[in-house]
Order: C-alpha cells, then structure tokens, then sequence
C-alpha cells in the first residue's frame, strides 16, 4: 500500500460505520460544496496531501461525518458518490471529473459575487453599474480592464475585501485591448494578477512598460 491510500484509510474509517474500506467509501458522497482559498497550502483530510488551493467536501450519509478533501481523492475513490443535477449517481469518470470543475468553477463565480452584493448596498450611486458587471460575472465571463479597475478601485474605498484571482478580465475586442493599453501602468499592474497565461502574453504585444 502506498502512503495516501494508507492515511486515507486512517482518516476514514473512524468517521464511518463500516470497517472495511471499500465498503465504508460507499457511504460517502459529494455535498456539491467547494471551497476556494487565496493560497494553496492546505490538506486533504483523507489523504493528507499538502498545497491544495481547494477543498471539496464530502459527507457521510451514515454518520453524518463530513471531510474536506482534494478532488484527486474523490475521483480516485470512485465508491464516493458524485450526484448530477437530478440527484442521479455519475458513473462515467469524465462525467465525475466534469461535475467537480463545474462545481468549482460555481464556488469561484460565488467568491467573486459576494464582494460585489456588499458593494451594491454601499455604493448607491453606482448600483446599476454594480448589478450590469455582477451579471456578466454570473455567466462565468471576463470583465473589461476598465470596469475591472472599477470595481477594485470601488471595493477598496468601501473597505470591502476581495479575492483578486476569483476575477477574469476579458481582452478579446480592440475596444478592451485599447483600454488596457491606454490605462496608467500602475493601473495596468495591478491587473496582472487576473491575466491568464495566454493575456500576458497578448498583454506584452500592447505595452513595452510592462
């Protein structure tokens, strides 16, 4: 046996019903709940493998007893149940793979959407703005450099913290593309943070100061 498969037995038949493992995994399913963090230093409480940056929890449905796990470790153990949105079990390992990147993909739009519902209750004047770009977000799409700056720039007056990565900036017409390259190159710099690999590289060909 190989160390993450024994630490995994280790942390979960104490937390079961049954004793034997392959049997005690089939009590367990996928709440559906992700959680997101800024840093990716955390453990999987079943294997115990360091540096995730992301937990997904999973239950008991005898005990009641919940773990937050790595989603590796979910879809190895492939006895923990994965439900689609009928609440029907998901056999098929790609179908499994693509429930879990769906629900992370929600968890991180809630992260960035939750800022901004503050932000609307505070920032009045701006509300209609607010709401527009809370939608685009809903739909799991870029934000253009200068709403995006907005925003930061908003939150930060109202003293409302955020989690810079949980947002997309979209370069895809020359309208955005003139902005970002049109913007201060403090303002520019601070928007480094939301680029994807293939925007920095697009992002070299529009600025030499960077």
């Amino acid at each position: 046996m190989n160390h993450w498969f024994d630490n995994s037995v280790k942390n979960l038949l104490p937390l079961s019903e049954a004793q034997i493992f392959s049997e005690a995994l089939r009590e367990w399913f996928f709440t559906g709940h992700v959680i997101d963090y800024e840093h990716d230093d955390i453990q999987c409480e079943l294997c115990e493998h360091p540096d995730l940056a992301h937990h997904f929890e999973i239950k008991n449905s005898v005990t009641e007893n919940s773990l937050l796990v790595g989603s590796s470790c979910i879809l190895k153990f492939k006895e923990i149940e994965i439900q689609d949105s009928d609440g029907k079990p998901i056999t098929d390992q790609k179908e499994r793979e693509a429930a879990l990147k769906h629900a992370l993909r929600q968890s991180v739009i809630e992260s960035g959407l939750v800022p901004l519902r503050k932000l609307w209750i505070k920032d009045r004047k701006n509300r209609n703005r607010i709401e527009y770009l809370a939608k685009i977000l809903k739909l799991n799409q870029g934000i253009s450099p200068n709403d995006l700056l907005f925003l930061f720039s908003e939150m930060e007056a109202n003293h409302i913290s955020y989690d810079i990565k949980t947002y997309k900036i979209s370069l895809r017409n020359l309208y955005e593309r003139t902005e970002f390259a049109n913007m201060q190159k403090s303002s520019a710099l601070k928007l480094f943070p939301v680029l994807s690999k293939a925007q920095l590289i697009k992002v070299q060909s529009l600025r030499s100061d960077l």
